[in-house]
C-alpha cells in the first residue's frame, strides 16, 4: 500500500461499513465475505481501510446492500481515484525520510484545510528556502542534527498543496508578531520572507493573522498547533506536533478538539487578515 492512499482507503472503508450496517436484518462481515467469495477477515480489512476491494468485489457488496446507482458510481470513482493516487512525488525521497514524516506528507496532501498556530517562526507553508535554511543552520548548531538538501527540497515540495490547481488546500494560520520581527538570516533574508507572506495573502485559499505584541500573554505563548481537516463527512481531523527532532501525529478526537479550542481562543487575540498584512508591510519598512 502506498502512503498516499491510506486516508482515502479509510474513508472508503468507513462508507462501506456504514452501508452494510444500514441493511435490515443486519449483515455480518462473515455473510458479506461469503457473498464475495472471500473471508470475513478480508471484509474487516476493507472496512478498516487496509485494502481496497476489487471492482467485482465492490459490485457484489453493493448488490448485497441494495445500493442505488448514484452511490455505486460515486464509490467506484472514489476507489479508482485512490488507486490512481499511488504514484506520488515523495516516493523518490523515501530513503531520506522517517516514516512519521511520510505519514505527515500523506495527510497534508489529502487534507482540505490546515489550521496552524506558531509563535516565533513563520508557518511552514509560507517559508522561503532561504528562511528555512537559516532556521535549520541555527538548529544544527544547537542540536547537532543536520538537515540534508533532500529534506529541504521535500519541505518546499510540501508547500505545493497550497498553490496547486487541483484541490488546493486552504490554510488558516495564526502567529505571533515575534515571527515577523525576528531578523532570521538578517534584514535581506527577512525582507524576502515577509514579501513572500504578503504575496501568499493574495491567494483565495490562504488566511493569516498576526497576534500583536499588544495582545499581551497571547503573543508570548509558545504555540505549536497544526490541525488538518479532510473532505470525508464526519472525519474528526488530525492534529500534529513538531517536536524538533520529529513529528507526533495525534488522531484521538479529544486531542484534536483541545487544539481546536486553543486555536479559536488565540484567533480572538489576533488582528484581522487586512490588519495583519498592514503590520507585515510596516515590519518590512522598518528593516
Amino acid at each position: 500500500m502506498k502512503p498516499q492512499t491510506s486516508r482515502a482507503m479509510a474513508a472508503i472503508g468507513r462508507r462501506l461499513k456504514a452501508l452494510r450496517l444500514e441493511v435490515r436484518p443486519r449483515l455480518t462481515q462473515a455473510v458479506v465475505g461469503k457473498a464475495i467469495g472471500k473471508s470475513q477477515d478480508l471484509v474487516s480489512l476493507i472496512e478498516k481501510g487496509g485494502q481496497l476491494p476489487t471492482d467485482q468485489q465492490l459490485r457484489k457488496m453493493l448488490d448485497l446492500y441494495d445500493v442505488d446507482e448514484a452511490t455505486r458510481v460515486d464509490l467506484l470513482a472514489e476507489i479508482r481515484e485512490a488507486r490512481a493516487s499511488e504514484a506520488v512525488w515523495w516516493n523518490e525521497y523515501l530513503a531520506h525520510l522517517p516514516r512519521t514524516l511520510v505519514r505527515l506528507i500523506e495527510l497534508e496532501d489529502s487534507a482540505s484545510k490546515i489550521s496552524i498556530a506558531t509563535s516565533g517562526l513563520i508557518p511552514w507553508p509560507f517559508q522561503t528556502r532561504r528562511y528555512m535554511e537559516d532556521v535549520d543552520e541555527f538548529y544544527v548548531r544547537e542540536s547537532g542534527i543536520e538537515k540534508t538538501h533532500a529534506q529541504h527540497t521535500v519541505r518546499l515540495r510540501r508547500q505545493d498543496i497550497v498553490l496547486r490547481s487541483d484541490r488546493p488546500v486552504s490554510v488558516n494560520a495564526i502567529f505571533s508578531e515575534a515571527a515577523i520581527r525576528a531578523q532570521v538570516g538578517g534584514p535581506a533574508s527577512m525582507k524576502e520572507q515577509l514579501a513572500r507572506l504578503i504575496e501568499m495573502a493574495d491567494q483565495a485559499n490562504v488566511t493569516f493573522r498576526v497576534i500583536p505584541f499588544s495582545a499581551g500573554a497571547a503573543a508570548a505563548t509558545q504555540l505549536n498547533i497544526n490541525i488538518m481537516d479532510f473532505p470525508a463527512p464526519n472525519d474528526p481531523g488530525v492534529a500534529t506536533m513538531d517536536t524538533g527532532t520529529g513529528v507526533t501525529i495525534l488522531e484521538d478526537p479529544k486531542e484534536v478538539r483541545a487544539r481546536r479550542r486553543m486555536f479559536d481562543y488565540l484567533a480572538g487575540h489576533a488582528l484581522s487578515p487586512a490588519g495583519s498584512v498592514d503590520l507585515v508591510s510596516t515590519a518590512i519598512k522598518e528593516l
